[in-house]
């Protein structure tokens, strides 16, 4: 027998225990006398009158069964049977009734009684087969709530095992999805996209990636091969389509570069590599693979190639420029000297000796501009005159743009000067105005713009790179097609180009942007599709005290020293010995090293200089100069050469040598040199 709460469960005992819950005492006699004798079950009664007396029975003993009178002393009713169901809600009940009660009897069993009896109409067989099947029916109901509780249990672990399992699945879909989109994400920044062709059934599955290298919506090529073909370049379809076919006839890899069209008829380059899976016969079943944008690698390889031409154009140039150099170094010269030997030369001649004068400085500056455009050579860093620079590209741009591009230029007159490098400024400004040109194939107007300009703190803070003082500001605007807003962040980045392959390598604004920053500047781009775009640098303007007065040729007059001049190329020793004869400078002439030797040891203690050129045949001249010094420590040696490089220059001074002239230079300069070494 199990109890539970002052219930004991078991019918199966000999003795059966009740409860009486009745007032009347004659009656409960009655019931108790009722129940004697009553066959294998035999019950054994405890008597009480009140609720609370029952209450305090049920809390030290246990019951198998209930009887209940409705009618208490201290309770009525159906309040009686509610605080016994809270009380023991195992315990079996049957409620008493008088035969007037049938309504609250049949209440009492649907709020949770087993039964209910009639006082006057209960017998022997009533009252026993009433409490038998009052306990039974509660040992069932005890039964089937105990069996959904563990029904209800099983559920319960069993729906958190479904939702452990749902949890696992979940985080599992989870996982494979962000794998899916990491591989997608990959694809999309490498450029790649896969495909699968099933050969026996000639379909094809293209992934949402591939097709979208080749500027297309997904489900484009429609499972076909016919359709990929069709976007081919017409240049490379038939070699492609060859290539694949071979491929699955030779049972080979698939590889293969090739140029597409986008429907924006962009030109795309597309590598291609797969692999053939065949079956167990060795025949080919199906090709799985993937398509990758090489088109930046192409562009790449085109610059390089482009850079090699550009080295040999420079190595070419080199040696143009030295022999230019030599040739103009004497029309210089002589243009220099031939009004001091002539005084009374007449106005006209006078006239075209300064137009050969100015047009050999010209051409001296334009191989120096050429030089540093096709090897990078940097010119010395000066104080330089901004609308000078302007007024000279203007020359240039006149000249050389179409007439449909009307040009303006607007300089102020008091302009502050620059310290910088003129030919990389030239640079930044042609490549400027080039871009204007360009950006107007219908004609237009070019308008080049100088200001000097005080950027205050409130002012120098609405820009990323300012700082507070003077700056000089040049304006190139053109009203050409302008620059969309989506790409107008992206125009200095390197190899970002908008121009056709062949012509712009992207290069040019990214250059420009490093030399206006190396210079300390910054710049500033408007632009609007259609109207036009207007670029504005800021160059911190050089604060200098008054310059020095350039000396007088007359001042630099030599007094009868002597001179050797050392020069593979006689027209550049004469004219330059006509250049220090008239200024009261002795001469002679080496023809190369080995002769310049000879005349150092015939005089050895009367020469007071020596000009040589460092670039000669059989012995140059930095090798000479050392042998030179070793036979007259005290003479003034000044290096000349028809290329002007930083870094030959800088080897001639740490060789000795007390001065460093590029052909063709003025004879202001080599007398400065000769006063002052």
């Amino acid at each position: 027998m199990v109890r539970n709460g002052g219930v004991a469960t078991s019918i199966d005992k000999t003795w059966v225990n009740v409860l009486l819950i009745e007032d009347n005492l004659a009656e409960a006699r009655f019931l108790q006398e009722i129940l004697k004798h009553t066959g294998p079950h035999r019950f054994q009664f405890s008597h009480v009158q009140r609720l609370t007396d029952a209450l305090q029975q049920l809390a030290n003993q246990t019951f198998d069964v209930l009887l209940l009178d409705l009618s208490l002393p201290d309770s009525q009713g159906l309040a009686s049977l509610e605080v016994l169901i809270r009380h023991a809600p195992s315990l079996p009940i049957v409620v008493l009734t008088n035969t007037n009660d049938d309504e609250l009897a049949v209440q009492a069993v649907r709020r949770g009684a087993q039964d209910y009896l009639v006082k006057r109409q209960v017998n022997q067989d009533l009252l026993v087969r009433s409490l038998r099947y009052a306990i039974e029916r509660k040992q069932a109901a005890e039964a089937l709530r105990e069996a959904n509780e563990i029904l209800e249990l099983r559920v319960q672990e069993r729906t958190a095992e479904l939702q452990q399992s749902n949890e696992h699945l979940r985080r599992e879909i989870i996982r494979r999805q962000r794998i899916q989109e990491r591989l997608e994400m990959a694809q999309q920044a490498g450029k790649i996209g896969s495909f699968e062709w099933n050969i026996r059934d000639n379909a094809m599955t293209w992934t949402a990636e591939l097709e979208a290298l080749y500027g297309l919506p997904p489900g484009a090529f429609n499972g076909h091969c016919r359709k990929w073909l069709q976007t081919i370049h017409p240049d490379d379809r038939e070699a492609t389509e060859r290539k694949l076919w071979q491929a699955v006839e030779q049972s080979r890899e698939f590889d293969a570069e090739f140029r597409i069209v986008c429907p924006n008829n962009e030109i795309r380059w597309i590598a291609a590599k797969s692999s053939i899976l065949h079956d167990v016969s060795g025949q080919p079943l199906r090709m799985i693979g993937v398509h990758i944008d090489i088109t930046d690698k192409k562009q790449l390889e085109a610059q390089f190639l482009r850079a090699q031409r550009l080295e040999s154009l420079g190595t070419l140039a080199s040696g143009i420029a030295h022999d230019l150099n030599n040739i103009l170094t004497p029309i210089l010269a002589v243009a220099q000297v031939l009004p001091l030997r002539l005084p009374d030369l007449e106005e006209q001649p006078r006239h075209l000796l300064q137009v050969l004068e100015a047009s050999a400085r010209r051409g001296g500056e334009m191989v120096k501009q050429i030089l540093s455009f096709a090897r990078g050579v940097e010119g010395k860093r000066t104080e330089l005159r901004v609308d000078h620079l302007l007024q000279e590209i203007e020359k240039i741009i006149q000249q050389t743009f179409p007439k449909s591009i009307e040009i303006y230029t607007q300089l102020a007159a008091d302009l502050w000067p620059l310290f910088g490098d003129e030919t990389q400024l030239h640079q930044v400004l042609m490549n400027l105005c080039v871009n204007a040109r360009d950006a107007m194939p219908e004609g237009g107007q070019l308008v080049i713009t100088a200001e000097n300009l005080w950027l205050d703190e409130p002012q120098s803070q609405l820009y990323l790179d300012a700082h507070v003082g003077a700056y000089v500001v040049i304006t190139i605007s053109d009203t050409g097609v302008g620059i969309p807003e989506t790409i107008l962040h992206r125009i200095f980045d390197p190899f970002f180009t908008t121009k056709e392959i062949g012509k712009g390598t992207g290069l040019g604004l990214s250059a420009a942007l490093g030399i206006i920053k190396s210079h300390g500047g910054f710049v500033d781009v408007q632009s609007k599709v259609n109207c036009g775009s207007r670029f504005t640098l800021y160059f911190p303007a050089h604060q200098t005290n008054d310059p020095q007065p350039t000396p007088d040729c007359d001042l630099l007059i030599g007094h009868q020293e002597l001179i050797v001049i050392v020069d593979d190329e006689p027209s550049i020793c004469e004219a330059i010995k006509a250049m220090l004869e008239t200024y009261h400078y002795r001469v002679l002439i080496a023809d190369n090293a080995i002769e310049a030797l000879a005349l150092f040891a015939e005089y050895n203690d009367q020469i007071y200089g020596v000009l040589v050129d460092i670039m000669m045949p059989d012995m140059d001249g930095l090798t000479a100069i050392s042998l030179l010094k070793q036979l007259s420590p005290q003479v003034h040696p000044i290096a000349m050469s028809g290329l002007h490089s930083t870094d030959l220059a800088a080897q001639a001074e740490k060789l000795g040598f007390q001065g460093f002239l590029a052909k063709p230079f003025l004879m202001r300069d080599l007398l400065q040199l000769l006063r002052h070494p």
